[in-house]
């Protein structure tokens, strides 16, 4: 398994190690359990790169079934946007460890997007998806110099963020 071959098993939570498969330790929900310095989570319920790589990597389903919706979220059948609300509900259902730490931040937006930190456009511009009336960038200078008690925005189901663009980074 990844853990022996990348030899992490000293680095893994030790309480977790202690009631659980290593191979179970090694992922993000076991890890954030174990992270007491303060930290900001900034991720998409419905990451284009996790529902392409992770979700529906090319050869899991039939023919082109999820090709279309993978490409563009605005292309998904009903059924696959059930699948991808699953998804984004497992997400939110692990992130409950971090709303109640408290010196932890969120923004866990809606859009069809991956890699948000990097590129103005999802930042701070006029297309950067909003929650609680910020942006990421305000977000996150709230929640880092302290200018609010707490920071922590989970969005909507999709498609209800109206400030989710089209033109935001997918890859």
């Amino acid at each position: 398994m990844q853990f022996h071959l990348q030899n992490v098993r000293e680095a893994l939570p030790k309480g977790c190690l202690a009631n659980k498969d290593p191979t179970e330790c090694f992922f993000p929900a076991e890890l954030i359990k174990s992270i007491s310095t303060p930290t900001f989570i900034l991720n998409s319920d419905y990451d284009s790169w996790q529902i392409r790589n992770a979700l529906a990597p090319n050869g899991s389903y039939p023919g082109q079934a999820w090709s279309s919706c993978k490409a563009d979220i605005r292309n998904c059948s009903s059924t696959q946007i059930d699948v991808l609300h699953g998804f984004r509900k497992k997400l939110v259902s692990e992130l409950k460890v971090a709303e109640d730490k408290r010196d932890w931040g969120l923004f866990i937006d809606s859009c069809f997007t991956h890699c948000q930190s990097p590129f103005r456009i999802s930042w701070i511009s006029p297309d950067s998806p909003i929650l609680g009336n910020k942006t990421i960038a305000e977000a996150v200078g709230d929640w880092y110099f302290g200018r609010r008690e707490e920071v922590k925005y989970i969005d909507c189901k999709y498609p209800c963020n109206p400030t989710c663009s089209s033109r935001l980074p997918t890859a």
